[in-house]
């Protein structure tokens, strides 16, 4: 091996790794502990009930930050701490984010119409259909979650999908909208999702292993599956909770995160579409699930979350100031559906390992 080669190898050993988009380089940022005891916590609660309870419902890895410290993980069989899981719709919130940053760059209004970005869009049925329609599940999108994930090419399939109704009349979590969301991120930055996020957030914070679950075509799928550790989806749920602001810098606005994690007063004044259940509707914020109107029982109604299918969550309460996360679905495993468990992804479930981690304190 020539000397400037085997540099470069030490160079990447010692410092981090190469990032093969996004920033060149990157270095894995090391969590701070605590002992639950020193942050004022049970840690029998930690080590029986919730271990306990997290067990027995087919989790893979879990942890607890307090004040920015890591005071509690726990890995099941074979996981670890880089273990990377794909965590269905908690990937939503990415999405929310990259579309946050936009804003806060002028790019884009809440208001607006996706249109202006999505040319296909400009016909009579979808011009009024706005940035905060698609951020709050109301753009009147077809709700059919079947067709949509058979889809050969999600982002061709969602500039031509049907509507149900007109946009802003109903709340309806509908899957094509979060890709329109994810499509718009495109043609703005030129670069998908998971680059532009590394570039101005992932990166800065830690979250330097993460990837995105892509189409065919390349396009990250805006409406699922960001692929990430424990400990990283804690950094990023650390983010929200410091309200856009790391080591000294703002890097995303705290009014927009500020707006992202209560109920949209959009959904005050609509109905949910049949068939979806209305907590839902009553907790939703800008593609995360917030508890602005009581949604989690027994929860502060600071708290909001990042929820994805069979309960891959990343929970942030204010009120406690700590962020707790739960991964279920491994990225390499095909058969998700052996990981079907009893904690639901949106009310009882949530509430009941949020109340577990309460009790903790």
């Amino acid at each position: 091996m020539r000397k400037p080669l085997r540099l470069l190898v030490s160079l990447i050993l010692i410092f981090g790794f190469v990032q093969m988009e996004g920033l060149a380089q990157a270095t894995t940022v090391q969590l701070q502990t605590a002992s639950p005891e020193k942050m004022g916590l049970k840690s029998e609660v930690l080590e029986n009930e919730l271990t306990e309870l997290l067990g027995a419902n087919k989790t893979g890895a879990a942890c607890l930050l307090v004040k920015g410290k890591l005071v509690w993980e726990h890995y099941w069989g074979d996981f670890g701490p880089h273990s990377r899981f794909d965590i269905y719709s908690a990937g939503k919130a990415f999405t929310g984010t990259a579309i946050g940053l936009l804003i806060d760059d002028g790019k884009l209004t809440l208001d607006e119409p996706a249109c202006k970005i999505l040319k296909e869009w400009d016909t009579e049925d979808k011009r009024n259909i706005t940035i905060r329609h698609l951020l709050t599940m109301t753009s009147g999108l077809k709700q059919d979650y079947a067709a949509y994930t058979q889809a050969v090419n999600p982002t061709e399939a969602m500039l031509h999908w049907p509507m149900e109704r007109e946009p802003g009349t109903a709340w309806s979590y509908e899957q094509a909208t979060s890709q329109a969301l994810s499509e718009i991120i495109t043609r703005i930055t030129g670069k998908q999702p998971i680059v532009f996020l590394r570039e101005r957030i992932l990166n800065p914070i830690g979250i330097v292993e993460a990837d995105w679950l892509r189409s065919r075509q390349g396009d990250c799928l805006g409406w699922r599956s960001v692929l990430i550790s424990a400990r990283e989806l804690a950094l990023m749920g650390q983010f929200y909770l410091n309200h856009g602001r790391w080591e000294g810098k703002q890097l995303l606005s705290e009014d927009f995160i500020d707006q992202a994690t209560v109920n949209d007063p959009l959904l005050q004044r609509i109905p949910v579409a049949p068939g979806q259940d209305d907590f839902r509707r009553r907790g939703y914020g800008f593609q995360i699930f917030v508890n602005s109107n009581g949604i989690f029982e027994g929860v502060d109604r600071s708290g909001y979350g990042f929820l994805g299918a069979y309960h891959n969550i990343c929970l942030v309460d204010p009120s406690k100031d700590f962020v707790f996360v739960r991964m279920v679905t491994p990225e390499d495993q095909s058969n998700h559906e052996l990981y079907n468990n009893d904690l639901d992804v949106t009310d009882k479930g949530t509430a009941k390992v949020w109340r577990t981690v309460l009790s903790a304190f």
